[in-house]
Parts: C-alpha cells; sequence; structure tokens
C-alpha cells in the first residue's frame, strides 16, 4: 500500500512539473509591427531567435507567435528596413517600430551549396536588386541585366521579340568564332548551362547572386569558368494565404527611320549610276498622263514609298502574373500562374509566352525537411529573324525593307521582275515577303526538382536533391511562291519549307555534408559532397521543295519533294566530388578553400580535372587599432583570392573520337551513287581540360553608419590549353582538328558604390543611389604553335578576314585597310584634257595606279611602301568596350517613387554593314541611304575653258568608285553609347484606406524602357552584336530595332 501511495505521489509531482514545463513552454506573445510612419509592415518576419518558430505578420502588421520562456529574443526582419531584436520578458503584448535601411551589410548571400553574411564574404559575389530589376518590363531577367552589376556585360544580338541576351562576365576566356563564354547558371541549387531565361518569370525570382571571381566560383569546378549565376526563386512562408497580381500594359513606338533616299533623289543617283539608254527604258520612259517621257523633276511630284513605314508598327505588349503562397509552421507552399504577350514592332512577329510553377517545402519532423518544386513554360515565337536571312546579302529582310525602290515608272510587279532577271541580287519586295514567309517556333519547358535535408546530430546536416529538365524546340518555316525563297521565278526549290525538332532532357542527383560548430569566437564549417549529372541533346529535322500546292501552307510539305533529313544525338555525363572549408574569427579574420574533382564523358582518355581555390578576408574596422574611426568608417574590409576552374564544352561532342559519315556517294563503273563512308573528324586523344586561373584583389568600405558602402576589386584571369579548332597540314586530309592550344588573360577593375543621401522614414523625402563601372581588358597571349594570329569570317553573308586574333592583341579586333578618304584632283597630273595619271608618291588603292581615277576609294599605306597591298590591312576597330557601367537613383516621397536608370557602353565599335550595302557606289536601281547623296562628283566642262565644280568631299567616292570584296574602317563606326534604359513613377496607396476593401496592397505605376540614347551611332541600336562571338563582336547587318516603350501597370496584394 505505502509503494502505491510512493508511486501515486511521484505521478502526481511528475504531472505537475510536466504541466509547469509545457505552460512555462507556451508563453504566448502578440503584437503589431508599424514603420517609423505608423504605418503597418505587412509580411514581416518574427522568428524565436535560436529556434525554428517564426511568423509574419498580416494585414494589420498584428502577430502572435508562441516562446518557450521570458528570456527569449524575437527578431523582427523585413526587405528594406534595419533587423530588429526585442527580448519578449514579463511583456505579452508588444509594439515594435521597424527603420528603415537604404544599406545592409549583413544581408544574405548565395555562394554555391550554401548562404553567407555579405560582410563574411572572401570572394567576389555581387547581389542583384530585384527591386530594381523587376522596374524594366521585360520577358526574362538577361534583358534587364544590363549595366546593374560591375564586371557584368550583357551582349543582345537585336530586339527580337523573346530574343535570348548573352551574359560575359570578366571578359570572355575563349578564342572563339561559334561563342563567347555564357556563364553557368544554379536555379534553386541545380546547376545548367541552359538556362533558358525565358522559361521564368521575373516576379517568381527572390534573389540573383553573381560569382565573378574563381574563389567564389571554383566549388562549381568545370563549369564555373565563366562565372555562376545563383538563382533563387520565391517560396511558400509561414502566413495565411496571399495572393497578389502584377500586370502591365506598354505600347511600343515605331523605331526611329533611317533616311533614305526619296523620290527625285533616288532618280537623280540612278541618272549617275545608268547609261542615258537605260533610263530612256525606264525612269523617264514615255508618260501617257503627260504626254511625253518623264523627266527628273517630274518625281518631285510622285509619292515616294518609304518601306519601313510599311514594315515597322507600333505594338502592344502585356503581361499578367498571380501569385498564391502561405503555410503552416510545418507546410509551407506558394504558386503561380503568368501569361506574356508581345507584338513585334515588326508586322507578323510576335511572342507568347505562358507559365506556371508551384513549391511545396515539408517538416516531415524535427529534423527532416524535405521539398518539391515544378516549373513549366510554353513559348511561341512567331516571325522570322531578319538577321537570319537566305540566299544571298542582298535577301536579309531588313536589307529588303530599306533598299527597295522607293518609286516606280511603271506597274511595281513588272519592276520587279524586270529588275530581278536584269540582277538576280536585286531584294524582293519585302510586303510580299513578310505577309507571306511562315515561321514559327514553339518551346516547351519542364523543370522539376526535389531536395531532402536531414539534421543528423545538433551541428551536421545532410542533403540530397535531385533535379530533372526537360525542352523540346519545335520550328517550323515555309515559304510560298510569293516570297523570295518560294517565288518559282527566282527560287530552283519553288514553294518549300522545312522543320526541326530538338529535345534536351537531363537530370542531377546531388549529395552534401555539411558540418557547422561555433567555440566562443571561432567558427567553423566545412562541406563535403558529390554529384552526378547527365544530359542529352537530340535533333531531327526535315525539308522539302517543290511544294504544288500553296493552300496548305507548312502541312502540305509532305506533297513536295524530300529534300534533307537530319538527326543527330548527344549523350554528355559528368561526375563531381567537392569539399568546402569556411573559418573565422569573430567575424574579422576569414578563410575559405574549395577543392573540386569533375570527369566528364567528354574526354574519355583524360576524364577526371582538380579545380582548387583559396580566400582571405579580413574585417580591419574591427581591429581595436580602428576604435577611433568607427564613428565614420563603418566597415573596412580586405579581400584576396586564387582560384582554378574549368571548361569542356568543345567544337564537337565526341572530340577524342574517330567518327564517321555515310552522306555522301562515290563513282564506281558506271555509277556515281555508291554509297560512301568517309571519315569526317580526326581523333584526339590528347584533349583535356580548359583551365582558367584567377587571381582577385577586393576591398569593401561603408562610412557613415553604411550610408555610403562600395566595393572595389582588381584580377587577373588567365584561361590555358584553350579548346580550339587548331589548323593542321591539308596533307592530313582535314584542315581543322580540336586541340588544347593557345591562352588567353583578362585583366579588369571594378568599382561600385551606394549611396543613401537622404534617409527618409516617417513619410520624409528619402533618395538612394548606386553606381557601377568595370574595366576589362583582354589580351591572347598564345595561339598554336608558332602561329601569330588568326583570320576569323562571318557567315550569313559571307565576309571573309573581317576579324584578326592576334598574340598580344585584345580580341574581337576588326580586321581590314584603312579608309583614307577619296582621290582628289590634286592627287593626279591631267597628262591631257580628261585624262588622269596618279602623282609619283600618292600609293595606289590595291588597284592598278592606271587604272585609279578621280573620286575612287583612297586606302591608307599603313607601312609606307609607297603602295597598298594585303600587308597594309590593319586593325582597324575594336568589338569589347574600354568600360561599362549603370547609374540609378531612387527617390521615395510618402506614397510616391521614382526610380531613374542609365546605362553605357564606352569605346566599342561596330561594323555597319547596313552602310556597306547602303552606301554602295556601284549600286543600281536599289535604294540607299540619304547620306550617299554626299559623295564625290566630277567637275564639269562647260566647253568655254571653265569648269562647274562638283562636289569633292571625302565622305564617299564616285559612282562606281568603290573596291569590291574587301574590308576597309569606313563603315566602322563607334558604338558608345549612354542611355536612359529605365524610368518608372508609381504610388503606393496608404494600407488605411485599402484595407478596408480587403486589399493589403495597391501600387499602380508608369514607366517608360529605352527613353533616350546618346551615341554617335548611325544604325538602329548601337547595343547590337548579329553575328555575337568571342571572336566577332560588334557586326550589324539587318537587325531587329529595339525601340521605346510606355507601361501602365498594377501591383496588388490580396
Amino acid at each position: 500500500m505505502k509503494n502505491r501511495q510512493s508511486m501515486k505521489r511521484v505521478s502526481l509531482l511528475l504531472l505537475a512539473l510536466c504541466s509547469f514545463a509545457f505552460s512555462f513552454a507556451q508563453i504566448s506573445v502578440s503584437g503589431k509591427v508599424m514603420d517609423e510612419s505608423n504605418e503597418p509592415i505587412i509580411g514581416a518576419n518574427v522568428t524565436v531567435k535560436g529556434g525554428k518558430t517564426g511568423t509574419i505578420t498580416d494585414l494589420n502588421g498584428n502577430f502572435k507567435v508562441s516562446v518557450p520562456k521570458q528570456s527569449s529574443v524575437l527578431v523582427f526582419s523585413f526587405i528594406g528596413y534595419t533587423t530588429k531584436e526585442v527580448t519578449v520578458g514579463n511583456k505579452k503584448t508588444l509594439t515594435v517600430v521597424m527603420k528603415e535601411d537604404g544599406v545592409q551589410l549583413d544581408e544574405v548571400v548565395a555562394v554555391g551549396y550554401a548562404t553567407v553574411k555579405k560582410s563574411d564574404l572572401t570572394g567576389s559575389v555581387a547581389k542583384v536588386d530585384m527591386g530594381d530589376l523587376n522596374k524594366s518590363q521585360v520577358l526574362s531577367f538577361d534583358q534587364a541585366l544590363g549595366g546593374r552589376i560591375a564586371g557584368v556585360q550583357v551582349v543582345t544580338g537585336d530586339g527580337q521579340p523573346g530574343s535570348q541576351a548573352n551574359i560575359v562576365i570578366r571578359g570572355s576566356n575563349s578564342i572563339s568564332e561559334t561563342s563567347d563564354g555564357s556563364p553557368l547558371y544554379v536555379i534553386d541549387g541545380f546547376a545548367t548551362e541552359d538556362a533558358n531565361p525565358a522559361a521564368m518569370n521575373p516576379n517568381d525570382i527572390e534573389s540573383i547572386d553573381v560569382l565573378k571571381d574563381a574563389s567564389a566560383t571554383a566549388i562549381y569546378g568545370a563549369r564555373g569558368a565563366n562565372g555562376v549565376i545563383i538563382i533563387t526563386t520565391k517560396r511558400g512562408m509561414e502566413s495565411a494565404p496571399r495572393v497578389t497580381y502584377d500586370g502591365y500594359i506598354t505600347y511600343q513606338a515605331k523605331p526611329k527611320f533611317l533616311k533614305l533616299l526619296e523620290g527625285q533623289d533616288y532618280v537623280a543617283f540612278q541618272e549617275e549610276a545608268q547609261t542615258a539608254s537605260e533610263m530612256a527604258r525606264t525612269f523617264y520612259r514615255y508618260d501617257e498622263a503627260l504626254g511625253r517621257n518623264r523627266v527628273l523633276e517630274d518625281y518631285a511630284n510622285i509619292p515616294s514609298i518609304n518601306w519601313q513605314d510599311k514594315v515597322f508598327r507600333s505594338a502592344p505588349m502585356t503581361n499578367h502574373h498571380i501569385a498564391l503562397s502561405g503555410g503552416t509552421k510545418s507546410t509551407k507552399y506558394s504558386s503561380s500562374i503568368s501569361y506574356y504577350n508581345q507584338q513585334g514592332i515588326i508586322v507578323n512577329s510576335s511572342y507568347e509566352s505562358l507559365k506556371a510553377r508551384a513549391t511545396l517545402d515539408q517538416q516531415i519532423s524535427k529534423k527532416v525537411k524535405a521539398g518539391l518544386t515544378f516549373n513549366f513554360s510554353n513559348n511561341t515565337s512567331k516571325g522570322s529573324a531578319p538577321s537570319q536571312g537566305g540566299g544571298g546579302a542582298t535577301q536579309y529582310f531588313l536589307y529588303q525593307v530599306l533598299a527597295y525602290q522607293p518609286v516606280y515608272y511603271t506597274d511595281p510587279d513588272k519592276v520587279q521582275d524586270d529588275l530581278m532577271q536584269q540582277d538576280p541580287n536585286y531584294p524582293y519586295n519585302p510586303v510580299k515577303t513578310i505577309e507571306n514567309m511562315y515561321s514559327k517556333t514553339l518551346s516547351r519547358q519542364l523543370s522539376m526538382n526535389a531536395y531532402l535535408n536531414w539534421d543528423i546530430a545538433k551541428n551536421l546536416v545532410f542533403r540530397a536533391t535531385f533535379a530533372y529538365n526537360w525542352r523540346t524546340d519545335r520550328s517550323e518555316a515555309y515559304n510560298n511562291a510569293d516570297t523570295y525563297w518560294g517565288d518559282p521565278k527566282y527560287s530552283a526549290k519553288h514553294s518549300n519549307g522545312n522543320f526541326s525538332y530538338k529535345e534536351w532532357t537531363g537530370w542531377s542527383n546531388e549529395y552534401t555534408l555539411t558540418y557547422r560548430r561555433k567555440v566562443k569566437g571561432h567558427n567553423i564549417s566545412a562541406m563535403l559532397g558529390g554529384s552526378l549529372n547527365s544530359k542529352s541533346v537530340s535533333v531531327l529535322g526535315a525539308s522539302s521543295s517543290m511544294v504544288p500546292w500553296d493552300a496548305l501552307g507548312f502541312w502540305g510539305i509532305s506533297n513536295g519533294t524530300p529534300d534533307k533529313l537530319t538527326s543527330t544525338n548527344f549523350d554528355d555525363r559528368i561526375a563531381s566530388y567537392f569539399a568546402r572549408f569556411n573559418y573565422d574569427w569573430k567575424s574579422r579574420y576569414l578563410l575559405t578553400a574549395t577543392v573540386r574533382a569533375d570527369g566528364t564523358s567528354r574526354f574519355p582518355y583524360h576524364k577526371w580535372g582538380y579545380f582548387p581555390s583559396g580566400s582571405f578576408g579580413w574585417r580591419i574596422s574591427e581591429e581595436r587599432f580602428m576604435k577611433g574611426t568607427r564613428t565614420w568608417l563603418s566597415n573596412l574590409k580586405l579581400r584576396a583570392g586564387w582560384g582554378a576552374t574549368g571548361n569542356c564544352n568543345t567544337y564537337k561532342n565526341y572530340p577524342s573520337q574517330l567518327l564517321f559519315l555515310g552522306d555522301q556517294n562515290y563513282a564506281f563503273g558506271n555509277n556515281i551513287d555508291n554509297p560512301a563512308i568517309y571519315i569526317s573528324q580526326m581523333a584526339n586523344k590528347n584533349m583535356k581540360w580548359e583551365t582558367t586561373y584567377q587571381t582577385n584583389i577586393g576591398l569593401d568600405f561603408g562610412f557613415l553608419n553604411n550610408r555610403i558602402t562600395g566595393q572595389v576589386d582588381i584580377y587577373n584571369k588567365e584561361t590555358k590549353d584553350l579548346l580550339l579548332d587548331a589548323e593542321v597540314p591539308l596533307s592530313l586530309g582535314f584542315n581543322k582538328v580540336q586541340q588544347n592550344i593557345g591562352s588567353i588573360r583578362n585583366r579588369g577593375l571594378e568599382f561600385a558604390f551606394n549611396t543613401v543621401n537622404f534617409v527618409g522614414g516617417k513619410g520624409r523625402f528619402k533618395w538612394t543611389t548606386g553606381f557601377n563601372i568595370s574595366f576589362n581588358k583582354s589580351k591572347i597571349t598564345g595561339l598554336s604553335g608558332d602561329q601569330d594570329f588568326w583570320v576569323s569570317n562571318i557567315q550569313y553573308p559571307t565576309i571573309q578576314n573581317l576579324y584578326i586574333a592576334r598574340v598580344g592583341h585584345p580580341i574581337s579586333e576588326m580586321y581590314g585597310y584603312v579608309y583614307d578618304g577619296v582621290y582628289q584632283y590634286s592627287d593626279f597630273n591631267e597628262v591631257s584634257p580628261g585624262v588622269f595619271v596618279l602623282k609619283d608618291g600618292i600609293p595606289n588603292n590595291t588597284k592598278d595606279r592606271n587604272n585609279i581615277q578621280p573620286g575612287d576609294m583612297k586606302l591608307r599605306d599603313v607601312n609606307g611602301d609607297g603602295k597598298v597591298t594585303p600587308e597594309d590591312q590593319t586593325v582597324i576597330g575594336h568589338g569589347l568596350p574600354v568600360h561599362i557601367g549603370g547609374f540609378t537613383n531612387n527617390f521615395e516621397y510618402k506614397g510616391f517613387d521614382l526610380s531613374v536608370f542609365f546605362q553605357w557602353s564606352y569605346g566599342n565599335d561596330v561594323i555597319n554593314y547596313n552602310r556597306y550595302k547602303l552606301e554602295n557606289m556601284t549600286s543600281r536601281n536599289s535604294n540607299l541611304l540619304a547620306s550617299a547623296k554626299d559623295h564625290w562628283t566630277p567637275r564639269i566642262d562647260n566647253g568655254d575653258g571653265t569648269y562647274t565644280e562638283g562636289n569633292y568631299t571625302n565622305y564617299l567616292c564616285r559612282v562606281k568608285g568603290d573596291i569590291g570584296n574587301i574590308n576597309t574602317s569606313r563603315v566602322v563606326e563607334d558604338a558608345s553609347f549612354l542611355r536612359l534604359k529605365n524610368v518608372q513613377l508609381g504610388y503606393n496607396f496608404p494600407v488605411k484606406l485599402i484595407k478596408r476593401l480587403g486589399i493589403s496592397s495597391l501600387r499602380l505605376y508608369v514607366s517608360g524602357q529605352n527613353l533616350w540614347t546618346w551615341t554617335k551611332y548611325t544604325g538602329y541600336d548601337p547595343e547590337v552584336s548579329t553575328r555575337n562571338s568571342a571572336l566577332t563582336r560588334g557586326f550589324d547587318y539587318s537587325a531587329y530595332p529595339k525601340t521605346t516603350s510606355y507601361t501602365f501597370g498594377v501591383k496588388l496584394g490580396l
């Protein structure tokens, strides 16, 4: 009995203790979070310091959370505000006022397999301000990155709807005619070289971090040589369900037209270019309405057609994005759907996109958490790219628009037939082309990934991830009988069509084990990991000609004659092991070391590459001897790092293998159609990784309580064992074989700073500024063997030897003769009336001296040997800028805000090939730029011993005074520009005014994109590179123009 009573007493005591502990662990705290203007802050994070409990504030800024004890500390945080910590004590209700913070030193930055505080960084990492970036109304994030980050150059081919920009970080590492060194993208932890930015809506992105130096990128080893862009998308949070809407409508203006010759001026030029009998049959033929032959003055009264006005248009663009997010402590979710439609400023061109996304994060148990992400996109592009032509250079679409004659002398169709018979290169009617050509690309992408986190022990975390990606691009094209490529009068294929189907599939599997330990002031973290990646790319395509009936369009190509069948498949595998070690003492001395080993299927005889890195940081401002500076010096940190990264992207997919093809025939006996098997690629078993070694020294600083912050970085980046197609002796049966040859160096300086000019708060005026500038200089330090240089060509249209890569020089240098004006009468001896002989000491222009006449094009004798020969070709332009940058100002007052963003590029040139074609003095019938009026004209003999002076300009030679098939500096233009890229004015309605309607936030805004551009470039736009690669930067021909646009938008939260 006594034992029973004792047990009963013990049980009651335990029950009381448990009840006490339970009640103690369930202290409920509620309150309200407001800003300095006493406005509630909606969606502020409220967490228990050192624990996992947390919540967010509601529409009225209210919160309620449970804490384990009175000494618990609540942490309040929200974007744009200083994080605040409050001890609970004996208070059950709290009122928390948060202060705005324009610049945050301790914002979290993604660095690859981890996140760190910005103050603890030892590498060169930049964070994109997503608030600023999303003020640009663009399809994808890459189109808005230009000028936002120091050291990041965004190269756009043209303004085609849906076109993807190429991003280059700290200069190109390659000497390539096919690529420009795109970075690695890591999206929610999953790495890919084919990011397809158009598959992601910028509104779904939480943060973008750019890893620039090797100490930061080496953790990605063989795939990080060109820099890494880490994209973290938005996920659910603990809150009631929240719905947001972001929509806008945009008006795209017509581009500014190029000035062309009009009616009378056009005919006047034809009078110079053609004979009198030719003019009598055409422009000066008999006119029944006049009762006589036409004369030049008649064309002053005949309407002139500007074909730009026929094919360019103002066009709308719309975007709608709806998102849902919320969750509990254990389950968090988010989803979104968006629709984007852009009608192109060229008729019959458009881009349409539908995207859907969903995420789920589940706390399975106290130690296990898992998550899923799903993303799908369906993008449709219609209309062919003008810069991607066919046939000769004269049949590129915008050349057709600009060169097609502005006046007729008879029925337009008959004129075209006559001219095309005389000259097959005469441009086809652009309106017929654009109205009858069919081109469509459908791109679909599905991305799925999952993760599992397991807290094995207090300081030990295991993480496993899996990702799957599938993408298809289906392209269709059809040219009917009313297009140049299908008109039976000009095309041997008659009506024709083609299609291609490209499919990417890939998966990746990664495992990491992370250990963290804090002992007094010592912080240690270590990570071990491994990954497997697989990618497969397949292409199927076919074409058909002689389609007998156009009524079915593309779907009638099965009735035509099969032309060509294409089928390829490529598999790529990478296995990796990696490790990282971090140490810091009181965030004052910081050390990071990484190593990664990658093995690839591309190099079966040299599979593995090893890529180490190390970096060090010193927070000088935390030293005792700096104590006296802390009133004005908030932060001063020195960083230094070195690392090696790699690249295995080869020209061809199996460079170490001997490959064969069977697509040709050989003659044997009386038969010429015997199928042949032949060697298509020489094997190179010595192929190995391309390696980039980079050293970076940086300084981070902050003044006046971090109202002024910035970073300065200098770097040296050297890439060796480049993966290039190198020339070999023709006796091998090939002219080029892929090899590890050559080297290139990039050196640069980057500077960025942010200032809070007026702090604001409580509805007062706030003004912040951001500025960045970067300099990069590339230098080729080696080519193949003793080779000193090689020249590069442009394909489509074919232009030989337009660029040069020379040891000791930068890449993307333009190559040719220096234009030296026009030969004047003073350069000749007039040996008899009207007979001119070039004076001694006056160089020729590659032609025989006896054939040179006044008014001919003049070239510079660079080497001074008295004659112009191929040896006088030299560097005539630079495709790379001296420096690039951006400048942002943000203003706020009460509910209004204004953002103004400038972007610039300085010191780069562009080859304006449109001018080459449209100021061609051998042109007949085709229209020209209005500037062609300023061409050299001869004097006129009055017959009495006097002359009427001509136009002795040096701008442009006389009619028929051109030299064909040479490259000169005459069409190389300075493409430096300063652009007012974006301006946005918005108003955020007070919460007190709208919460009665059940609305948590409402914002209306207007904005403008590409509002003003200052440049000397005479083309449509200086920011262009239609044949972009590391070696061929800055070539402009028939590019889809960029346009100025105006937007009205609304952002709504429920």
